[in-house]
């Protein structure tokens, strides 16, 4: 399998796996730069957009250069792009406009609907170790959701964060299935449909005034965040989701959970973690490792169909 960026052959699925948690993880501190612009003044989804546009132009150069290899693929790059940038602009507004923590849980429902996806589209078979792995981490969800209220009502935010989990979890499916899409060509229709989308959805949750002088002074730290840390993140999780079924690849994507709730409680007085929270925190990672133990060194590839 030819792989434009990284490695022509398939790698093991502890790699891959591995690779996955670690960029996840990385995501845990999407909320940083995100607050930070919008404590400057810029509102909502100009903030998500600012720090995705920059990733999206570099890629475009990428995928100037080899059009020859992606316009045979532009049409599934296309829709890729679309419903993982849907998810990402859904869970990065829902970030604006909540709880960091609930809103990082609750797009964590993720693997259930990514299982589901992956049995009825993929003819993924998950064995009981897969099933016990997400009622240990849908536990952990749990104990952290229901440990304290939030000192924030339920808001547009949390309802962003349940639907950007869906969204992810059908991208996620269509990266495993449609696994020779060149990776420059999804990246960029991804950032592209993130940043606008996530200008639209804020339009639509509250008012959100253009600062164009406000944009203008954030562009070159916006760009050093999007180019240096966010586009690599996401790279290199969409090219380890061509090796692992979509189920597995959203239990490991709950190391962002872990990082995103302990930076939370540290930065945000509001977030602080209880003991139970922290044992909800301790599930997460027993699921995640139960997956990756349980998963053969040599994972067979799905029957595709249709």
């Amino acid at each position: 399998m030819r792989i434009a960026g990284l490695s022509t052959t398939a790698p093991s699925p502890g790699f891959a796996s591995l690779v996955v948690f670690l960029s996840a993880s990385i995501w845990g501190l999407y909320w940083v730069p995100l607050r930070y612009l919008n404590s400057q003044g810029i509102e909502g989804g100009w903030a998500v957009a600012l720090l995705n546009l920059p990733a999206a132009l570099v890629l475009a150069g990428v995928f100037i250069a080899q059009w020859q290899q992606q316009r045979h693929y532009l049409k599934h790059a296309v829709i890729i792009g679309f419903f993982t940038g849907l998810g990402l602009a859904l869970y990065t507004c829902g970030i604006l406009y909540s709880s960091v923590v609930r809103v990082t849980l609750l797009f964590y429902v993720t693997p259930v609907w990514a299982t589901l996806i992956g049995i009825v589209w993929l003819g993924e078979r998950a064995g009981w170790q897969r099933w016990a792995a997400i009622g240990i981490g849908l536990l952990g969800l749990l104990l952290l959701v229901s440990a304290g209220e939030g000192a924030m009502p339920l808001n547009i935010g949390d309802a962003f964060a349940l639907l950007s989990g869906m969204a992810w979890a059908i991208g996620a499916a269509m990266i495993k299935r449609y696994d020779d899409v060149p990776l420059a060509g999804m990246n960029m229709f991804q950032f592209l449909f993130t940043a606008l989308l996530a200008v639209l959805l804020g339009s639509a949750a509250v008012s959100m005034p253009f600062a164009s002088e406000m944009l203008l002074r954030a562009i070159p730290a916006a760009a050093l965040v999007s180019v240096l840390i966010i586009l690599p993140s996401v790279w290199v999780i969409f090219w380890a989701q061509k090796f692992l079924f979509p189920g597995r690849a959203g239990l490991l994507m709950m190391s962002e959970v872990l990082v995103a709730v302990v930076s939370a409680s540290i930065f945000l007085p509001q977030e602080q973690l209880s003991w139970l929270e922290w044992g909800g925190a301790a599930l997460i990672i027993s699921a995640c490792l139960i997956e990756v133990l349980a998963t053969p060194s040599e994972a067979p590839m799905p029957q595709r169909l249709g």
